[in-house]
């Protein structure tokens, strides 16, 4: 009887311990997931806008274009850049100029559909890819953008606030059949110049 006790015993301690053992590896295991999908996250993502990056955006939105161009779809492509920006940061400080930043990507994350991609790109200057979205398509989800940017308030500080402005161009691969991203950026990027040249706080679609 004692000898079966002690056995009992010793059994049930090492069953607690194979229990514990288990929950702390558990336990550790999604952490390291929890750990791994962070650093992917910042990896991929702006984290002042939560869009994409540069290096995440032109990947994606290379994949798109190739398979936008196996599947005969159309292809879209924004440049946008906030305008007078400098300033912002020049007169309201860069804490004001950051909250500017995110309110954009905020607004720009909240009009995109399923499918659409969109990263910031430079210091103010963000892009947005519409897959299987032809120019006029295109250049009305452009137009709300820019409403949305021009007619909201921005907190840049203590009861203060400030509103901002963007200029927009846009390239399509239906203008000349041509699904090369970079050049489809180039394109909207010569156009939204046109857009500064032109008065700013303006979409431009056309050369």
């Amino acid at each position: 009887g004692t000898i079966s006790i002690a056995l009992t015993l010793v059994w049930l301690l090492f069953t607690g311990m194979l229990l514990v053992s288990w929950g702390i590896i558990r336990r550790m295991v999604l952490n390291m997931s929890q750990m791994q999908h962070s650093l992917e996250w910042q990896a991929w993502h702006d984290p002042l806008t939560r869009l994409y990056n540069r290096g995440a955006l032109f990947e994606r939105a290379k994949q798109q274009a190739s398979l936008c161009q196996q599947q005969q779809q159309p292809i879209s492509v924004i440049q946008l850049d906030l305008d007078y920006f400098k300033n912002i940061n020049d007169s309201w400080g860069h804490q004001a100029g950051d909250r500017v930043l995110a309110h954009v990507g905020g607004l720009i994350g909240s009009t995109l559909r399923s499918g659409d991609i969109a990263g910031r790109v430079g210091g103010e200057e963000f892009c947005i890819v519409l897959p299987g979205t032809v120019l006029t398509e295109a250049k009305d989800i452009a137009e709300r953008i820019r409403q949305r940017i021009n007619s909201k308030e921005i907190l840049a500080g203590k009861g203060m606030t400030l509103k901002a402005s963007a200029s927009l161009g846009i390239g399509c691969s239906d203008e000349h059949q041509q699904y090369d991203f970079e050049q489809l950026q180039s394109v909207a990027d010569r156009r939204l110049y046109r857009a500064k040249q032109q008065g700013r706080n303006r979409v431009e679609a056309q050369d």
